[in-house]
């Protein structure tokens, strides 16, 4: 279970729960107040994020099922949303993690630029919190993580002293001198509503769509007024009226 918000004890094999990554974020927001983002990680799983302030903004989001990936905006590509998965393939795209990205954006465009980026991929199923942590402090330390080779037998104890000192300083990594086999992705994703969500949605009650009959964008029922009750019925958004 990744969403438990205790901090549980550090072994060499376990995944880190929402409490680690909250209080790594936590610990990040206090060291670098002027990056925005860093938000309690439990926000994902209801798909609430509130727009992140500043130039820079970095947080570490869950794919709702058992993984972590750290997402960026402002950090050397400006213009993108980066993305620095420890797991990433060939096909990536998890649904739950761009609805998350396109949140926390809000991009006034049509749709959603981001770039997957090549970076250091862990070596095990159980990783992947450790290396998004790792991931947002080198960036907050100005790094790009992709240019880095991180030592993976280190990462867990610099952690657990980490965490212990309230501190979070860069993690044992060289320079990666050996051209990755994976490139950089760029790719993009469609976004609707005055909210500027990606398509994915969750089975609850305000997150069914209509369509506006002039200028066909797509709204959600619990971020308009007049939501039409019959789904046949003809309906023009705000601005269209």
């Amino acid at each position: 279970m990744l969403f438990l918000d205790k901090i549980e004890p550090l072994t060499k094999t376990n995944q880190l729960s929402s409490g680690y990554i909250n209080r790594a974020m936590e610990i990040l927001k206090t060291q670098y107040p002027d990056i925005g983002g860093l938000f309690f990680c439990t926000l994902c799983g209801t798909l609430d994020y509130p727009q992140p302030t500043g130039r820079q903004w970095m947080q570490i989001v869950h794919d709702a099922s058992q993984h972590w990936v750290l997402v960026a905006n402002g950090f050397f590509q400006e213009n993108h949303v980066l993305v620095y998965d420890s797991m990433v393939g060939s096909n990536w795209r998890s649904k739950h993690i761009l609805s998350c990205m396109s949140l926390l954006l809000k991009t006034p465009e049509k749709e959603m630029t981001y770039i997957v980026k090549a970076c250091h991929r862990q070596g095990n199923g159980f990783n992947c919190g450790v290396f998004a942590i790792a991931f947002a402090t080198s960036l907050a330390n100005g790094q790009d993580p992709s240019t880095l080779l991180y030592s993976p037998d280190l990462l867990r104890t610099h952690l657990n002293e980490c965490i212990a000192k309230g501190y979070l300083s860069p993690f044992p990594s060289t320079i990666c001198r050996v051209k990755r086999a994976r490139k950089d992705s760029v790719l993009s994703e469609s976004v609707f509503c005055q909210c500027r969500r990606a398509s994915y949605m969750l089975p609850a009650k305000g997150w069914t769509m209509v369509e506006c009959e002039i200028c066909k964008e797509w709204f959600h029922s619990m971020c308009v007024d007049n939501f039409p009750e019959n789904e046949n019925e003809t309906w023009l958004c705000k601005s269209c009226k």
